[in-house]
């Protein structure tokens, strides 16, 4: 794919710098809305006298670029140089722009898209145990699922456990839905204690993993045959369990980046640290050199009662939200502002006044320090709560500059829609929905005909898989890994797009520097291995990634297998 480009004797100028940020901060307009149909259009007009001489350091040629700008431009040519874009258009217009020292990628006809963006994730936690993992994310056989855990086996020592630490559920196979017996754990790991969580309540084992945390596999107790069941599961096995070490949570760290790297994402949004999670080695690693992922987070608190209001509002106070790193940044705060406002699909109950005006304490502080909210909000009669609360907030502080979001979302009413897009408040919609039955669908679809601005992400790595063309792939056919339709009125490919990665970048106060390829932009781009634009809508959930750049850097090439660490 990657060539070596030839001798070019001619000097090509290009906007400076600054012409070329001014230029991307100009064409941003807050819109998840898609043109009827793409069009090419040509590269960006250069102004000789306020131009600069300057070859790209690397140029993408005879390609199907989907820039996702607001018109949904599709070109064939882009140029890079360092970390930004600063040409798009035919390859007659960016070929000049080629030198000695230009690494040239020949797309060969293969599509790009922005890197992606994933709104709502659980980052900083993932790689505690990665290297024990066998992740089964979006397999959708049981036997393909039960081979990568033997897989796994093989490549362990006798005695080590094999853990699948979330981002399945039992409805995913197509074949055969339903949790892992003993048996089939038994004889794909016979030598390897096996634990499978799911969700955050119970969790698959095997006999060795089930008699390591004082189970008897015989019996169908608390600790029994197929399950381990606890609250939560993994307690059980901390308790069994070596701390991981030091040079094994960075490599770890390395090979989560890596993995998701690989999938196409570029950016993410932890939404909420545990108190136990920990960034100085992110930090670190960032010092040292640029990360190969952009990783913004939320402040490190829990407010579990009113006894904590007064803590968590100082705690705010005496931090600042950061978010101006290209990398690493101090967002918000989330995604439990206040746990006694935690919901779930059974709730049913308008939650106390009291709690309410708790609730609007902390997110008064948040807007008055300058934090986004990302707010946990599954149900309607949860929505109504948080934005009579928000709506007293705004009265103090506008809301539309934070761009705070409801998270989740499945029963939104078109009137509380608007209530949000009244105050600016953002949507965000994710992954774990696909695990949810039909009546507890978002309505996309008239989220995205009321033009509020929403966005896609996951809530990986526990609840669901971490891989965004899954994501896509659930948007743009309404169906689940096992091919079921569970929503009847899906996306087209372009809103979908939008979603996760234009939207998501504003909602993330990111729009200037990523979520579209123009000049200007950072030089977050993914390559794929099949059209995104005319192949099938199911064939969406398999696409795979080629390649993929972060701020003009390759951090993964499947041609040569490798994702750079």
């Amino acid at each position: 794919m990657i060539r070596k480009s030839h001798t070019k004797n001619c000097i090509i100028v290009i906007l400076s710098f600054v012409g070329l940020l001014l230029s991307a901060c100009n064409n941003q307009t807050p819109s998840n809305s898609a043109p009827a149909s793409a069009a090419i259009v040509e590269a960006t007009v250069l102004d000789e006298d306020t131009a600069t001489a300057i070859y790209a350091d690397t140029v993408f040629m005879n390609g199907k670029i989907l820039t996702v700008d607001q018109n949904f431009s599709i070109v064939e040519s882009l140029a890079v140089n360092e970390d930004r874009i600063v040409a798009v258009g035919s390859n007659a217009d960016v070929n000049g722009l080629i030198g000695d020292n230009t690494r040239v990628i020949d797309l060969g006809g293969n599509t790009a898209i922005p890197g992606l963006i994933d709104n709502h994730i659980h980052f900083i936690r993932m790689p505690q145990r990665w290297n024990l993992q066998a992740r089964i994310d979006g397999i959708n056989t049981r036997q393909a699922a039960l081979d990568v855990i033997a897989e796994k086996a093989a490549s362990m020592e006798p005695g080590e456990w094999i853990m699948v630490q979330g981002g399945w559920s039992e409805g995913q196979f197509a074949d055969e839905a339903g949790g892992f017996t003993l048996q089939e754990l038994d004889t794909a790991a016979p030598n390897n204690p096996v634990f499978l969580q799911i969700l955050y309540t119970h969790a698959f084992a095997n006999t060795l993993a089930i008699q390591a945390v004082g189970g008897d596999p015989s019996e169908g107790s608390r600790l029994g045959s197929p399950y381990i069941v606890a609250e939560p599961p993994y307690g059980l096995l901390n308790e069994q369990m070596p701390p991981v070490s030091a040079a094994q949570l960075e490599q770890n760290v390395l090979d989560v980046i890596a993995a998701l790297n690989k999938s196409g994402l570029t950016s993410v949004y932890d939404v909420g640290r545990p108190p136990e999670g920990d960034i100085s080695l992110l930090d670190s690693m960032s010092v040292n050199g640029p990360l190969n992922l952009r990783v913004w987070h939320t402040l490190k608190y829990q407010a579990y009662g009113v006894d904590d209001v007064p803590g968590t509002i100082e705690l705010i106070e005496n931090n600042t939200a950061n978010s101006t790193d290209d990398y690493l940044g101090l967002l918000g705060i989330g995604e439990h502002v206040y746990l006694p406002m935690f919901d779930l699909p059974n709730v049913t109950e308008p939650y106390p006044d009291e709690v309410v005006d708790e609730f609007r304490q902390i997110s008064q502080a948040a807007a008055s320090g300058g934090y986004r909210i990302n707010e946990h909000s599954m149900m309607d009669i949860t929505i109504t709560s948080i934005l009579d609360a928000w709506e007293q907030v705004n009265e103090v502080t506008p809301l539309g500059p934070l761009r705070w979001s409801l998270e989740h979302v499945l029963t939104i009413s078109e009137e509380n829609i608007q209530r949000a897009r009244d105050l600016g408040v953002t949507l965000a919609v994710h992954q774990v929905s696909m695990n949810m039955p039909p009546f507890l669908q978002p309505p996309m679809r008239k989220m995205q005909d009321s033009g509020i601005i929403w966005g896609l992400g996951t809530d990986a790595s526990v609840v669901s898989a971490y891989q965004p063309f899954i994501t896509l792939g659930w948007v743009t056919t309404g169906k689940s890994i096992n091919g079921k339709t569970i929503n009847e009125e899906p996306l087209t490919r372009e809103e979908a797009l939008i979603a996760h990665t234009r939207s998501n970048a504003f909602l993330l106060h990111k729009e200037n520097d990523i979520g579209t390829l123009e000049v200007g932009k950072l030089a977050d781009i993914v390559v794929l291995d099949k059209d995104y634009m005319t192949i099938s809508t199911d064939e969406i959930f398999d696409i795979e990634p080629q390649l993929t750049m972060v701020g003009g850097r390759v951090v993964y090439d499947a041609a040569t297998q490798t994702a750079t660490q």
